[in-house]
């Protein structure tokens, strides 16, 4: 199975846009990507010159993770040379352009106007917690990267060898909240994006649909769910703090 990527150059009309020029676009964001085996380019749509991607879906997390690396300022040179060049593409032609998943998350932006001087900004530490369905560990130095797929955003972390081990029997499993300190950049456009997360805990997440849990509640004996017009509301109201 295949995920798509669209990557929408707003102001662009595919019918004016040339060949040569929409070549010179994708020539250097397929460089941004990267995994150039496992991207497959499909179509313009109509519009603002839509271009539509398909990505393995087995390779779609690490391609986020490297277009996230690129936007927070990291990366590999080449890739950060080839988002510089894209940057300067869309000055030129006064363009604006974002890449899309197909569903809907926005994982590289490019605003109308960028200031010359912008800038990434960081690290900056922070405690926290991530949640998501642990996809990935690999490594072969004393810390082992993580790999956590939540709704389309994949988030790279960081976990001792003991850490691994323990986190190992989660694999492909039920989603996880992972407990440490993230490390944060705010990239060129202004948004903070995580890079990197130290784990330091975890616990495995019920992953039950909501109409079962309230099942689950109203077959307790003695509880109040039964005598609730919207048991839903009274959820919501507990969880934050109404």
């Amino acid at each position: 199975m295949r995920k798509k990527l669209v990557f929408k150059i707003a102001e662009a009309d595919p019918h004016a846009l040339s060949m040569s020029r929409l070549l010179e676009y994708l020539a250097e964001l397929a460089t941004v990507l990267g995994s150039r085996d496992s991207v497959h380019f499909l179509r313009v749509e109509e519009g603002s010159a839509p271009c539509v991607m398909e990505v393995d879906s087995d390779e779609e997390p690490f391609v986020i993770s490297r277009v996230q690396d690129v936007a927070s300022g990291m990366g590999t040179q080449e890739a950060q040379q080839a988002y510089k060049k894209l940057i300067q593409f869309l000055r030129d032609d006064e363009y604006s352009a974002e890449l899309k998943t197909e569903t809907g998350n926005v994982i590289l932006d490019f605003p109308l106007t960028v200031e010359e001087e912008a800038q990434a900004y960081g690290p900056f530490w922070q405690d926290g917690t991530l949640e998501g369905r642990l996809m990935k560990i690999g490594g072969m130095d004393e810390t082992i990267p993580v790999h956590l797929l939540y709704e389309g955003t994949h988030y790279v972390c960081n976990a001792s060898i003991e850490m691994a081990r323990r986190l190992g029997h989660h694999l492909l499993q039920k989603p996880i909240r992972v407990h440490g300190k993230g490390q944060w950049y705010r990239n060129v456009s202004g948004r903070w994006e995580l890079h990197w997360f130290n784990i330091s805990d975890f616990e495995e997440l019920d992953d039950s649909s909501l109409p079962d849990v309230v099942s689950h509640l109203r077959a307790i004996p003695g509880n109040e769910l039964t005598s609730l017009s919207d048991p839903l509301e009274e959820m919501r109201k507990i969880r934050h703090g109404e």
